[in-house]
């Protein structure tokens, strides 16, 4: 099965990261790019939430990281083998797919052990106990299969051979035989009268000509008789592989993987195993392959669209990973590298879904009224309702566009949406500071910037102590150099600059803070690209 193409924002996603990731999914799979589906790296908060539940949308699947995996190495699957099988049917398996080694499952597809040429080479010396078919409980039915024969009269009496195999050439003309065991006769018409006179359950008839059976005797019996073309010889050394592989297989410390396994832990176990092969479970834990060690060096790497981010420290767990197939951006260029050409679209406006609504234009497809309400809510988000200094005439124009397709009052609905979001109260702390918090990389730096959209102020003071000391642990925990909160208030018109960390001498010289304060309100500043991070670049170069 193909796998999925993802597509999503960066980490601790706003409305713009959300909207963009599902907006374009919906773009591309009308240009029929086909297994594409959105997704997110973070809690959906409660403005982009409002948006989501207005329009009916539901949020994007949620991943975590998008490191390899078990199911992105290009394992090999092999004929199922259960349990009843006969151990000549595992060798045939083994020996035209040329596997060393091959899983062999329980009749719900379970994982019940694993068997090797090894393991099976020892059944390879022909018939040397008369009992080997009953010690291992061998099914009636594996006879026919291991010996490409017949059964052309009679029934054995039980599903699995009870009896010993005894030949003609084993036993005397008056030897008596009971209904559960088994001989083996040539076809000169004297040994199979001998047979049949045994008492055996079941008479095994060698050298037949399969296509064309014809018998020197008649058969008046009820016993099982089957046919062979297989030599006398050859059907007493071949019948000993028709035992069942549950009784060879290895179950003990069985090593298997799982397909959401990591390469990383997967190469640590395979590193120090003297195995070479491994066989793979799905999540219910049925068998989908094999795999061995070269398969380490095969692997088919995750393909992502990154939106609304190109910054390494912004994306996903395991990005460096991955094949980045697209980058659809409204921020600066910054670090990630790709090992191919990719298509990259970034422009100076205020929100990646202006981009989009842009590409939906271009290619004469009219978004349905959810999307367009989505990328109509992203836009309003990210512009402050055409208030932000990152806000254009592309923003304005589209954002009037898509609200005519969504049936929307533009400006009715972007108070509605901001307001759903602006309430701090009973959000903890530690939620605040990770809200549309992003990382970067400035000069030689590492600075985070989170920023909260409020209309109350006034709950953001009562928080004040709880804020920092989370900002502090955040500082530690992520090795930053400055950790800064803008809490945005566009009714005041303006945003409070919350900043702690070792290198906070930065925000003293590019905004102004007394080294006695914490904060500093900033009136008129409500981009965190256009008029925070600017700002802290020309300040490295002081």
């Amino acid at each position: 099965m193909e796998k999925n193409i993802h597509v999503f924002g960066h980490t601790n996603p706003d409305t713009d990261s959300i909207c963009s990731a599902i907006a374009y999914t919906h773009l591309k799979k009308v240009l029929g790019t086909e297994n594409i589906r959105a997704a997110r790296l973070g809690k959906v908060n409660k403005e982009t939430q409002f948006a989501l539940d207005y329009f009916n949308v539901p949020a994007p699947l949620l991943i975590e990281n998008i490191k390899p995996q078990v199911s992105d190495m290009n394992y090999y699957a092999v004929p199922p083998i259960y349990v009843g099988d006969s151990v000549k049917k595992a060798w045939d398996v083994m020996t035209t797919n040329n596997r060393q080694m091959i899983p062999i499952l329980h009749p719900d597809h379970k994982l019940a052990g694993v068997i090797s040429i090894s393991d099976i080479a020892k059944t390879y010396i022909g018939l040397t106990d008369a009992s080997v078919l009953k010690k291992h409980k061998t099914p009636f039915s594996n006879i026919c299969s291991v010996l490409d024969g017949e059964l052309i009269s009679g029934t054995y009496p039980s599903p699995c051979i009870s009896g010993d195999v005894y030949t003609t050439a084993s036993i005397g003309e008056n030897t008596v035989l009971n209904n559960m065991d088994l001989i083996i006769t040539g076809s000169n018409p004297y040994h199979i009268q001998m047979a049949l006179d045994s008492g055996a359950g079941c008479i095994i008839l060698t050298d037949q000509n399969m296509s064309d059976i014809k018998l020197p005797i008649s058969l008046s019996t009820s016993c099982a008789v089957i046919c062979t073309s297989f030599s006398f010889f050859k059907t007493i050394k071949m019948i000993s592989q028709s035992i069942p592989v549950k009784n060879i297989i290895i179950n003990q410390n069985l090593i298997y993987f799982e397909t959401d396994d990591s390469l990383d832990e997967v190469k640590e176990v395979m590193l120090n195993s003297q195995h070479r092969h491994f066989p793979i479970l799905d999540e219910e834990g049925q068998v989908r392959g094999v795999i061995s060690k070269r398969h380490l060096i095969d692997i088919q790497k995750k393909q992502v669209i990154l939106v609304d981010h190109n910054e390494k420290d912004q994306s996903i767990s395991g990005i460096d990973q991955a094949e980045i197939l697209e980058i659809i951006d409204h921020h600066r260029i910054a670090n990630i590298d790709t090992r191919t050409p990719v298509f990259l679209r970034a422009e100076p406006v205020g929100c990646t879904c202006t981009i989009i609504a842009k590409m939906y234009e271009s290619h004469q497809v009219v978004p349905p009224q959810e999307i367009a309400g989505l990328m109509l809510s992203a836009i309003l988000s990210d512009t402050l309702i055409f208030k932000s200094p990152t806000c254009t005439p592309d923003d304005i124009k589209m954002a009037k566009q898509l609200a005519k397709i969504a049936h929307i009052n533009l400006n009715e609905y972007g108070s509605e949406l901001l307001g759903a979001g602006t309430s701090l109260e009973g959000i903890p702390a530690s939620e605040l500071i990770d809200t549309d918090r992003k990382k970067f990389i400035i000069g030689k730096y590492s600075v985070s910037v989170a920023q909260v959209n409020t209309g109350d102020f006034d709950s953001l003071f009562s928080l004040k102590e709880a804020i920092f000391e989370e900002m502090k642990h955040l500082e530690m925990r992520e090795n930053l150099d400055l950790c800064l909160l803008m809490v945005t208030d566009i009714v005041i018109g303006g945003t409070e600059l919350l900043v702690i960390g070792k290198e906070r001498w930065l925000a003293e010289h590019a905004f102004g803070l007394y080294k006695t304060d914490d904060s500093i309100f900033l009136p008129d500043v409500y981009s965190r690209k256009q008029q925070i991070i600017p700002k802290l670049m020309t300040a490295t170069q002081i």
